[in-house]
């Protein structure tokens, strides 16, 4: 008896434990019941085939089912036909695979009413680790998804309304700018025909009103375009001096007429060609330099550029437009920026204008990653200043002066046979006088139809094109000629009122080969048909590029080599851009990929590149109009459009030659060509990239070429500081050479 009493003993602290272990487990299964039961969420518990087996007690306020009635039903009963079956089997899927799944979705209370809830589903597993239920906990944010939607509606009636504007802006602008070309082209006529004084001054006078009323309606359509974010900014090399000579000469005449000085001043530091927009530059000094002029009543007025840094392979530039004129004081500066905003805004006001032009200025500021800087004292004139950093860039051949479009003596249209479709019989005479004048023969179309029968019956050397024709417009017009191959060089030009940037997208798309907007300039006129039909301006490509027009080249400041080199270099890029694009819309991540897409098709664009940049505009309005809607096509078109590009341009280039094609380096040569590369890249210059090709074409591939390649990537990126880091070590292998 004594020895069976201990094992009795803790026989009995066994059981007692055991007790106490149970009572606690209960304890706390009641603290999580009564949690769940007091839940301000909703808690679901169902078998595998998703009857409810246990709702908690928020589940019957909120639903309007008592737990009586809920238990026992099977949770399809709820949600029949709210969502589609995808939805559903998307769900089941991750739940029997046994993972947790989470989303949100809509559900039906008792009285039939809708509501959305948020819920985090998790399978629970018995002993054996196979899952035995499902549990749900839910909340309701019905009033959250109902204010999201009203956002998106108010965000989609925003971009109606938005469309809505441009459309009307663009009629407005055909039916504004077609008289106005009337009137500003028999005002030009006039003004060569010999009146008595008296009459050249009121026709002066005319003149100079219709061109500030132009200049209004040009500033509201920017501004608009801006706003709607339809303006793009080009990226193309162009010389900053030049662009400031550019502006003094055309303020020269304003400031001499009111007895002003006109002082340039340029820094002989500033590098001869940087990538930017020369346009939107230029318009943002030329409203500076015309406010100087225009609050200026005695003094001067002074257009200065000089550099303040140079980061690797960039430069920032200080653009600067100062005056001794009326000045401003702290008060009106504040509000200088603001649209159809003035410094002085009373009815009595000695100086017109819309209030649009330094909005403009600023958001095109912006627009270029720049900002604005102005300083202003009453009684001792302003100072505005527009701060750029712009890559640096290997400038393109200059044509020589006697070559340049646009000026109507050098570029005569001497026999040419042009065929003008525009139904506005005062834009007909106008126009057609100053070709005629231009030694041009004119023949007169109404329309598209007429222009078509036109060219069956006789030849012509060039078509001119309005676009908003009746029976049959410009780009319908277009379309029927390009289908048919005996005029498949003729050149074709497009006339337009509409001055928005889908126009160049369907102009090219339709097979034209360039566009002038109205009001025209007699002068772009005559020249742009010049160098269509002579061939007087820059050449495009210097290969036939697949899904590039070659009238891209023609821009001013771009030549055949620079227009390969940047195709071929945003071509090596394509594949990291769309593969970042299709990450962005993959993860739902649209503000990234409506900016990639805005992105590429002003890049496309801006090199001619015109199918893809269509594609990238379609992508684009896709992600705006649906969101994260049906994007997979548009991502396709642009793949393919990309594709074409990259297959054209590889096979051209002519830095990599066939194996056995190249002869052995002349290493002496190529230090000498070494040499002249590390003092362009010591002095910044943007040369640098002449040399480089002077190197590629002595290396020729093989190892030397392997090894010339991080060198010609640092240079192409304008790392000059990181070029010349490399420099030693290829100078290294080109030795090797020697020995």
């Amino acid at each position: 008896m004594t020895v069976a009493r201990p094992a009795r003993l803790r026989a009995l602290l066994r059981s007692k434990r055991a007790g106490d272990a149970l009572r606690e487990r209960e304890a706390q299964l009641r603290k999580l019941l009564q949690a769940v039961e007091q839940s301000p969420a909703t808690v679901v518990v169902t078998g595998l085939d998703g009857t409810i087996e246990y709702v908690n007690p928020f589940f019957e306020t909120l639903t309007g089912y008592s737990a009586g009635e809920a238990v026992g039903m099977n949770t399809r009963q709820f949600q029949s036909g709210l969502h589609e079956p995808g939805f559903y089997r998307e769900l089941w899927d991750s739940l029997k695979a046994g993972r947790v799944w989470r989303g949100t979705f809509h559900n039906r209370k008792k009285d039939g009413s809708l509501f959305w809830e948020r819920a985090t589903i998790a399978p629970v597993s018995g002993e054996d680790g196979r899952i035995i239920s499902y549990v749900a906990v839910k909340e309701d944010v019905t009033e959250r998804m109902q204010a999201e939607q009203a956002l998106e509606e108010a965000r989609l009636a925003a971009d109606a309304a938005s469309h809505a504007k441009s459309t009307f802006l663009a009629n407005m602008s055909h039916e504004i700018r077609t008289p106005l070309n009337a009137v500003l082209g028999f005002l030009h006529l006039l003004q060569g025909t010999g009146l008595a004084p008296k009459q050249q001054e009121y026709l002066d006078k005319a003149a100079l009103s219709a061109r500030h009323l132009h200049g209004v309606i040009s500033d509201i359509l920017d501004f608009s375009k801006i706003e709607a974010g339809r303006l793009d900014v080009e990226a193309i090399p162009f010389d900053p001096r030049e662009a400031l000579e550019s502006l003094a000469g055309i303020l020269s005449q304003r400031a001499e007429e009111k007895g002003l000085g006109l002082r340039l001043e340029l820094d002989p530091d500033l590098p001869p060609w940087v990538l930017g927009d020369p346009l939107r530059l230029g318009q943002v000094l030329l409203n500076f330099g015309g406010n100087a002029v225009k609050f200026t009543g005695a003094g001067e007025v002074k257009v200065a550029a000089r550099v303040l840094d140079r980061p690797p392979g960039r430069v920032q530039l200080r653009f600067e437009v100062s005056d001794t004129g009326i000045g401003m004081t702290g008060a009106q500066l504040e509000r200088l920026f603001q649209p159809f905003t003035q410094a002085d805004d009373s009815s009595t006001r000695p100086f017109g204008g819309s209030g649009l032009g330094l909005a403009i200025a600023g958001r095109l500021a912006r627009l270029m990653g720049g900002a604005i800087e102005v300083a202003s004292r009453p009684g001792q004139g302003s100072s505005f200043a527009l701060v750029l950093t712009l890559p640096l860039a290997r400038g393109p051949r200059r044509l020589a002066p006697e070559r340049r479009a646009g000026v109507v003596a050098d570029l005569p249209l001497d026999g040419t046979r042009v065929l003008l479709a525009e139904d506005d019989a005062l834009n007909q005479l106008v126009t057609g006088e100053v070709l005629v004048r231009a030694g041009a023969e004119v023949t007169l179309a109404g329309n598209g139809r007429e222009a078509l029968a036109l060219l069956r019956a006789h030849r012509f050397d060039a078509v001119l094109m309005d676009l908003q024709m009746p029976g049959q417009g410009g780009l319908e017009a277009a379309l029927a000629i390009r289908e048919d191959p005996r005029w498949a060089g003729l050149p074709l030009i497009a006339l337009t009122a509409e001055a928005q940037p889908e126009v160049r997208d369907q102009v090219f798309a339709a097979g034209m080969d360039g566009y002038l907007c109205k009001p025209l300039d007699p002068a772009l006129l005559v020249g742009t048909l010049a160098r269509h039909v002579r061939g007087a301006g820059a050449p495009g490509p210097a290969a036939d590029v697949q899904g590039v027009d070659p009238v891209a080249a023609a821009r001013p400041g771009l030549d055949p080599g620079t227009h390969l080199q940047l195709l071929r270099r945003f071509g090596e890029e394509q594949g990291r851009f769309l593969a970042g694009l299709e990450d962005a819309l993959e993860h739902g991540d649209m503000e990234t990929a409506l900016r990639h897409a805005h992105s590429l098709k002003g890049t496309a664009a801006n090199l001619g590149a015109f199918p893809l940049s269509g594609a990238a505009r379609d992508l684009e309005n896709c992600l705006r109009e649906a969101g994260a809607g049906p994007w997979r096509e548009a991502m396709a078109r642009i793949g393919e459009r990309s594709r074409e590009l990259l297959e054209s341009l590889v096979p051209q280039d002519p830095g990599h030659p066939g194996p056995g094609d190249a002869p052995a380096p002349d290493a002496a040569a190529i230090l000498r060509e070494l040499a002249a590369l590390r003092d362009s890249l010591q002095q910044d210059d943007a040369r640098a990239g002449h040399d480089l090709a002077g190197l590629e074409g002595l290396v020729r591939g093989g190892p030397l070429g392997a090894a010339l390649a991080p060198l010609k990537t640092a240079v192409e990126a304008y790392d000059y500081r990181h070029a010349l880091e490399l420099l030693p070590r290829f100078q290294q292998c080109v030795e090797g050479l020697l020995v």
